[in-house]
Order: C-alpha cells, then structure tokens, then sequence
C-alpha cells in the first residue's frame, strides 16, 4: 500500500529598496522559512538545495516584473516588500500564492490606481518561470499599495 503523501509549504519573504536615480533595484534580501520557524536568509550557491534555488528563481522572477512594469508605468518604488507561498506535493508545484507590498518615493506624484496595480499583478505572471509552470498550477498574485509609509 502507498503511504499517503502530505503537501509541503514553502514560505519565502523579500524586501528592496530602490534608487532614486533610475529605480532599479539598490538592495534585495530574501529568506526562507525553515522547519523550525525561523526566517534563514538566502544566498544562493552551488550548495543550495536544487528544489529551492527553483523557488527562489520563481521569487525573484516574480519581483523583477514587480520592479520593471512599474518603471514603465513610471510607479517610483522606493520599497517592495514580498511573500510567497508554494505548497508541493511530491516536489510538484501545486500552489503559488505572492503577496507584495510597495512603498512609492513620498516626493514623486502617485500614479497608481487598481487598474495599474492589476495590470502589474497580471504582467508578473507572465514572468519566464511563471510561464513554464504546468497549468494545473494554482498562481496567486496580490499587489497593495502601502500609503501608510
């Protein structure tokens, strides 16, 4: 009789911040949550386990479309914040869900409305490792606007 498989929960956050000159990305920090609990950042190697640098090239995807469509909706991000979830099961993707949070440049007009936020949201699945992800898939993309900053 097979043992019954259990869906595994990846859980990996990230903040950046960016210049002001060009908006391009000034500083990145990505962790994972290990098994204990506790948040390990990542610096990806040769070392790094295969199943997570797959992620991480999924994250980071995920953020540089975050990060260009919103220079070209000329959003000046002064902060991305992120979080994305992927549960498995048998190491096959079976769900990503992504929630990020911008911060725009206080001194920049605000250009943003839903209708852009969407379009970014929409624009980020598209990103080159979305895209190869089987389409049984279940992708989730949230962006927010924090104006509290």
């Amino acid at each position: 009789m097979d043992p019954v498989m259990t869906p595994r929960t990846f859980a990996f956050r990230l903040r950046s911040s960016h210049a002001a000159a060009d908006r391009s990305t000034a500083s990145l920090v990505v962790e994972w949550l290990d098994d204990a609990g506790a948040w390990i950042p990542q610096v990806p190697s040769l070392t790094t386990p295969g199943f997570r640098l797959y992620l991480l090239s999924l994250l980071l995807c995920q953020h540089t479309s975050l990060v260009v469509n919103a220079r070209q909706r000329d959003l000046h991000l002064q902060r991305v914040e992120g979080w994305l979830e992927v549960v498995s099961l048998e190491w096959r993707l079976q769900q990503v869900r992504g929630q990020f949070s911008l911060t725009l440049d206080p001194a920049a007009a605000d250009r943003t409305d839903s209708e852009t936020l969407a379009f970014i949201a929409e624009r980020m699945k598209l990103c080159p490792v979305s895209r190869n992800l089987d389409a049984s898939v279940d992708k989730s993309i949230s962006l927010q606007l924090d104006r509290d900053a």
